[in-house]
């Protein structure tokens, strides 16, 4: 909702501030004095297309700048958001310079901003309906909203939306998994084909520091089964042996601690070396016993430390790793063929959404089509109302789309469901139906859109609606059904309009008085608001012109006070 409006050098404004309010808020004033102008000038403000003619004479450029006030959390505090502009405090200001040289500056909440950003938020900002700013009736999207609340889809319109997106979220990762069908089949039989290789070698844990060591002792056995038997006759078996000449020490000792009782520690050491030496003697001749060189065996561990070596090489790991590996190999096995298991589940899962998407989009298109038929004839009694009897309106639904969509949604699924609609016009008798955004008349296309807006516009809750020329080439009878309809409308968006008839200005709740004004020599477009008397005086010059009676400013009072309860 537009709360201030500030223009400095534009067209014929030098400097102007303006307060809105809620409700509907009107601009009356002489032909001429420069209604237009404010208008022009928002529609720049929300996004529109700027020349460098709209400066002042004698100026280097022009500022247009205005307040908004936005609902908290809602789709534009998302989108600023997404740009990168926090506003918490439900307040936008939105500035835009005009240079003489052609350029255009945006600024939103002090910061530099695009201009695809201003017209994007613009959108949902305002709309302006005019001969020249009709920019939802170009949008189709647009057109099905009107339709939707006007029969109240709301809640299967969300039942409509929740099942399509869970149908593209599975068939995003179907599709995810088509794509890497080919490099995951391929990956599995690789894993296959290592896995049955080193199965068919079948390696151990520790298999391979078990054969090093194995081949060591066959490929010396003969040193070995001779450094232990010379051990064992170093030790135990020659008549110079260690153990004899240890057991005689032994009895040179006993003799000694029989005169010397401090003789008996050594010959407790002796002791111990004598079991120790014993036992590596025993060791050494069993070891002797025990060493059977056997030439087979070598081979055979040889074989199968180089069949080892081969895996490991084969595989870029180290002869250790290999058991390792192979448990790698069969976990990531296991991982892709529950992928490809995962697959075959989401393409049933797929086929369930689609049948549940396509019911329920399908008892929407039968409530929207019920809902076309009634909307057809209701819109025609509010053509009737605002001078336009002849005019009449269809809702053409769209063949579906012959798109194959991406082979797992068809093209004709959506968001918001299976229709395309768009709303076509007959204007006169006779003529055949023709889309909406083609009517020439300015004035025809805002009464057009304020019957439209006046049935199914609550999708433009918040927004900031804009009228001119909505009451270009109707009578006073049709003027005040006009006043009625956009004070309805008021009551769920803030309504800016122009007028030049005082029915519709008696319904105002803020109503400003647009005038032309010499200052320094030259003319400039001034705007005020109005009190209640002012008020009066305006809506008596607007019945009267310039000579306004007693009976004249009765008359103006006595609407005010006819409209009054509704306004409030």
């Amino acid at each position: 909702m537009l709360r201030l409006l500030r223009i400095r050098n534009f067209a014929l404004i030098r400097e102007l501030e303006m307060e809105f309010d809620e409700g509907l808020n009107l601009l009356t004033g002489e032909t001429g004095s420069g209604k237009s102008i404010l208008v022009d000038a928002f529609g720049m403000l929300i996004g529109n297309r700027s020349s460098q003619d709209m400066i002042r004479s004698g100026c280097d450029s022009a500022v247009i700048e205005g307040m908004f006030e936005m609902e908290p959390a809602n789709e534009l505090s998302r989108i600023l958001a997404d740009a990168g502009f926090e506003n918490e405090e439900n307040r936008l200001l939105i500035r835009r310079e005009i240079s003489a040289s052609g350029r255009s500056r945006v600024f939103i909440d002090g910061h530099l901003a695009t201009l695809n950003l201003l017209k994007t938020i613009g959108e949902r900002l305002a709309d302006i309906h005019g001969q020249q700013d009709q920019k939802s009736l170009l949008d189709l999207s647009a057109h099905l909203e009107w339709l939707d609340y006007y029969g109240d889809n709301g809640i299967l319109l969300s039942e409509v939306r929740r099942r399509y997106k869970l149908l593209r979220e599975t068939a995003g990762r179907l599709l995810e998994f088509e794509a890497n069908k080919e490099e995951r089949l391929r990956r599995i039989e690789i894993l296959r084909f290592q896995l049955e290789e080193i199965r068919r070698i079948a390696p151990l844990s520790n298999e391979r520091e078990d054969l090093e060591r194995e081949i060591a002792v066959l490929s010396n056995s003969e040193k070995i089964m001779a450094a232990a038997t010379e051990a064992y006759s170093v030790l135990y078996e020659s008549e110079s042996s260690i153990l004899a000449g240890m057991r005689r020490l032994e009895r040179l000792l006993q003799e000694l601690e029989r005169f010397d009782g401090s003789w008996t520690q050594h010959g407790e050491s002796l002791k111990e070396c004598l079991f120790r030496a014993e036992d590596i003697a025993l060791a050494a001749r069993d070891y002797a016993a025990r060493c059977d060189f056997s030439p087979e065996r070598l081979e055979q561990a040889q074989q199968r430390l180089l069949a080892l070596d081969r895996l490991s090489r084969k595989y870029c790991v180290s002869g250790g790793d290999i058991f390792q590996y192979t448990e790698t190999c069969r976990q990531e096995l296991e991982n892709l063929t529950a992928s490809a298991d995962a697959s075959a589940g989401l393409e049933k899962q797929l086929e369930a959404l689609t049948a549940h998407y396509l019911a329920c989009a399908r008892q929407l298109s039968e409530k929207r089509t019920r809902d076309a038929s009634k909307l057809e004839k209701e819109i025609r009694k509010e053509f009737f109302a605002l001078a336009m009897p002849e005019m009449k309106l269809e809702v053409y639904f769209q063949g579906a789309k012959d798109d194959a969509g991406d082979g797992l949604i068809h093209g004709s699924y959506g968001l918001h469901g299976l229709d395309n609609i768009e709303f076509l016009i007959a204007p006169n008798k006779g003529e055949a139906m023709r889309p909406l955004a083609r009517i020439a008349s300015g004035g025809e296309l805002s009464r057009l859109m304020l019957a439209i807006k006046s049935i199914c516009g609550d999708e433009d809750r918040g927004k900031t609606l804009v009228f001119d020329e909505v009451d270009a080439g109707i009578g006073g009878r049709v003027a005040e059904a006009v006043g009625r309809r956009l004070q309805k409308l008021s009551k769920n968006n803030q309504v800016l309009c122009v007028t030049h008839w005082p029915q519709i200005a008696a319904f105002a709740r803020t109503h400003f008085s647009v005038q032309k004004r010499e200052a320094d020599n030259r003319t400039e477009t001034v705007a005020h608001p109005l009190s209640r008397e002012e008020r009066i005086t305006e809506i008596s010059r607007m019945l009267a012109g310039e000579i306004i009676t007693e009976t004249t400013r009765r008359h103006a009072e006595e609407m005010l006070e006819g409209t009054e309860g509704e306004v409030q």
